[in-house]
């Protein structure tokens, strides 16, 4: 027969398929992740306490995590 009729030979052919496709998207999400990462930490100049003060302003930390928070990063 043909080696197209035979079902392992098409079961191999689509493992090989996903499996390239699972590395190419792994790969590309790397990529864009780094490349979002270094776009942020380029663009964000705040310091750690401006970014805790917005936090708090938009409510989502309390005013004692924000105490909280705030002496623990003075102390380092």
């Amino acid at each position: 027969m043909f080696w197209w009729f035979n079902p392992f030979t098409w079961l191999i052919f689509f493992c090989v398929i996903g499996a390239a496709a699972y590395l190419i998207i792994k790969y590309e999400l790397v990529v864009t992740r780094k490349g979002v990462r270094k776009k942020f930490e380029t663009e964000t100049k705040e310091s750690a306490l401006e970014i805790l003060e917005k936090r708090l302003a938009r409510g989502e930390i309390t005013g004692e995590e924000f105490e909280m928070i705030k002496r623990k990063l003075e102390e380092t």
